[in-house]
Formats: C-alpha cells, structure tokens, sequence
C-alpha cells in the first residue's frame, strides 16, 4: 500500500452514506481522529453540508416513524416490565432524534474540518457546457448532478489555486470519472478504509524521522553526488611545505565517494545530513628546486634557481553538508535543499601523495 502524496482530502455525501453517517464510529470515527490529530486536512464543502443536513434530518424523521410502527407491532411486549428491551416504549420523537443526530454532525465538523472551499471557486461556464455535453458528472442517466458539478468545480479551484493534489472520497462513478480527467489535481478513492490504511503508513513512517530521512536522502542520492562532484572541481587547490613561488596546476579530482551519510537533525519536514566524502586529486607541484640551484657563495644568493614539477596523486578527505525538505512529512514532496563541502581551499601536501612522475627543468631555460 503506497504512502500518501497530499494530505488534503474531500469526503462526498455519498461515502458518508455509506458508512451510515456514524462520525464517531468505525471507519468514519477513526477517520474523524486522523483528522484530529491533523494527520489529513479535510476540505469541506457547503453543499455537502447541507446534504448531509437533509438526508440526517430524512432519515432522522423516518427511523422516528418507523420506531412508532414497530412499537405497535410488539405492543405485547409493554406486558413484560422486566425485560431489558423494554426502554424501546419510551417515548422517542422525531424532533429529539433529529437533533441528536445534527449534534453527532455539528461535532464532526468542529473536529474534522480544516478549510472550507467555497462555491464561488465554481467556474458556472464550464458547469453548464458540462452539463449540455453530458461531460462528469453529468451523464444521460444522471442529468440533474448540479450541486456534484459545483463541488467538483471548485475543488479543482482549489486545489490550483493551493498547488495541491486533493483525494475525493465517493462512491460516485461520475465522480470518479472526472477526477481520472482533472489533470491529477483530484485522486479519487473509492474506499475509506484503504485510505485510511495509507494515512497510517505514512505516519508510522514519520514514527522515526532519522530512517525516513535517510530514505528521502536515498532518493536524491544520485542528484547529491552530482552536485557535489561539480563543487570538488570548483575547489581551490594550493601545495604546502613549499615557497611562495610553488605553484599547483592541471589539477584533476576523480574516484569520488560518500564514506558516510549521518543524519544530524530531523523532524517532520526539514533533515540534515552530515557527509564525509573521499576523493583522489592529481595535480602538478612546480616548486624551486635548491639541492639543484647554483649558489654565490662570496654574494650569498643564489645565481640560478632550478625549477623542478612533480605530478602527484593525493587522497582527500573532507566534509560536506546537505539539507533535504520535504513539506508535510510527505516522501512525494521530498526536494533538495542546500549542498556544501565544508573546504573551498585544500592544500595538498605532495610528500604525503603518491608520486607519478618528476621533472627536472633546465636551469638556463628560457
């Protein structure tokens, strides 16, 4: 099961059907706690509002009428006091299961929801062309999908808008339909449980942000050895032990590698990484060569100074540091932040290299 890509869903009248509109219960109760917990952001619209307000109140008024019925069918039963199934024939109206069952809601809502999306985000142009070509969720069997258009509409706005890819929740073929054709702004789940499964897994991977980092990092890897390869050819190399007049030249990194990856900080969206790198560098040390020098002994100086090159290779070790966000805990927003080896300056020490070739320049050369 894949871990989530947006923590911003939207929950369709008809998925809170399905699950019998028990907001505190089972799946939609567990859902309700995620949402609390703010492991998803749930986007609420006004029309589902009050469609769930209507059909509560419809059902509400109905369970009521069905109850005064079935009190009459097992009126035999108002003989027998004792039974534990006797409170059914206390009086129950439609009024107080109505407002119990708006109270369940109202609760959910002051939970649950993070954002409202409002209708006007709904483009009326592209309902009524949607409508008149029979577009989703519009169909020849479903022509009257109005409020389903204006919920759609404006979650695709949303979502645009937000730079968000947004889950629909539903049991509504149509509706899934046009979330296949909104260019993967909306991702339409048909089951809450496996959503919920998703969320879950996503957050058990955030139970130890030292390995989810590390993932991310291993994501990247390839994009952070390039970088870092670029930045090893930007150094500046010098010789050490030699006079001012030493100089390095043709200098040429190569077999570069990452010894070591440790992660130095990390939390829900942000890691830092700690890297020692190792690295070959070839280069020339061109150096004044004395033992090789004519000397004036009665003016104490040299009349020539020789001048000799060695090619050297020598191994580098070195640090580096590199960041990596990832916007709300989610592997998917993962991207690379800062990237930088601790030295831009490295002298190089020649007698401490592996020696490739030695050069012994003329001394009357020109």
């Amino acid at each position: 099961m894949k871990a989530l890509e947006s923590r911003f869903v939207f929950v369709d009248t008809s998925m809170y059907q399905s699950k019998n509109f028990q907001f505190h219960q089972y799946s939609l109760g567990r859902f309700n706690e995620l949402c609390s917990e703010r492991a998803i952001n749930l986007l609420m619209s006004p029309v589902v509002e009050q469609e769930v307000r209507s059909h509560l109140l419809a059902q509400g008024t109905d369970a009521a009428r069905h109850i005064k019925e079935f009190k009459k069918t097992i009126k035999i039963l108002r003989n027998l006091p004792d039974l534990e199934q006797h409170s059914i024939f206390s009086e129950l109206s439609k009024e107080t299961i109505n407002e119990l069952l708006v109270e369940k809601f109202d609760s959910f809502l002051d939970d649950a929801v993070s954002e409202v999306v409002p209708v006007e985000g709904a483009s009326l142009d592209k309902i009524v062309n949607s409508y008149f070509n029979k577009v989703a969720p519009f169909s020849d069997k479903k022509k009257d999908e109005f409020p389903d258009a204006i919920i759609l509409e404006s979650l695709i706005n949303w979502a645009k808008k937000n730079q968000s890819e947004v889950y629909v929740l539903s049991t509504d073929g149509d509706m899934e339909q046009f979330c296949q054709n909104s260019g993967g702004w909306l991702t339409y789940v048909g089951d809450l449980d496996q959503f919920i499964g998703r969320v879950i897994i996503t957050e058990e991977k955030l139970t130890d942000l030292s390995s989810f980092a590390l993932e991310q990092y291993k994501e990247l890897e390839k994009d952070i050895e390039s970088q870092l390869e670029e930045q090893i050819s930007l150094i500046e190399y010098s010789s050490v032990g030699y006079d001012v007049d030493d100089e390095v030249s043709e200098v040429h990194p190569s077999d570069f590698s990452i010894e070591s990856v440790n992660v130095i900080k990390a939390d829900r969206e942000y890691a830092e990484f700690a890297l020692d790198l190792k690295f070959d560098v070839e280069a020339w040390h061109s150096f004044a060569d004395y033992d090789r020098s004519i000397w004036d002994s009665e003016d104490k100086k040299y009349m020539f100074v020789a001048q000799s090159s060695r090619h050297v290779r020598n191994t580098v070790k070195c640090n580096a540091y590199v960041t990596i966000d990832f916007e709300d805990g989610l592997a998917v927003n993962a991207i690379l932040g800062d990237i930088e080896i601790e030295d831009s300056y490295i002298e190089l020490d020649p007698n401490d290299g592996e020696e490739l070739e030695f050069i012994e320049h003329d001394i009357f050369a020109h």
